[in-house]
């Protein structure tokens, strides 16, 4: 179960980084929050678009877990309970990440959920990797 854990916290972590990075890339590439909004607006029409408004709350949506999500992932890798706590409230807010976080969250879920991961927080197995 040490292996699950220490793959779950690299996941987390990672999830955490693709998601800063793909909302960076995002902002950047419609030049700021107004970009967004104004997505597919025309000339004379509406000021925003639906769409431009679920972008902006998806990319908001991913910066605001981030940081969070890799503060869960160092914290897993170093046998941290308050990350098994906390990662178990965050698997459930990355299930909306389609695919991925999906699948990431439902195997988070399933290692910190088990009875078998309860004592390796309580004794460590060696050194944390970070």
């Amino acid at each position: 179960m040490e292996t699950h854990l220490k793959a779950i916290g690299i996941l987390n972590a990672a999830l955490g980084a693709f998601g800063l990075l793909v909302s960076i890339i995002g902002l950047i590439a419609f030049r700021g929050p107004r970009g967004i909004l104004l997505m597919n607006a025309r000339e004379g029409g509406s000021t925003s678009t639906m769409e431009g408004t679920v972008v902006m709350a998806a990319l908001i949506y991913m910066i605001l877990l981030a940081a969070p999500l890799i503060l869960v992932g160092i914290g897993l890798l170093r046998y941290q309970e308050w990350a098994r706590n906390l990662g178990m409230i965050l698997s459930i807010f990355s299930l909306i990440y389609v695919p991925a976080g999906t699948i990431i969250g439902i195997y988070s879920l399933w290692v910190l959920t088990s009875h078998e991961v309860e004592p390796i927080f309580k004794n460590p197995p060696g050194p944390p990797i970070i």
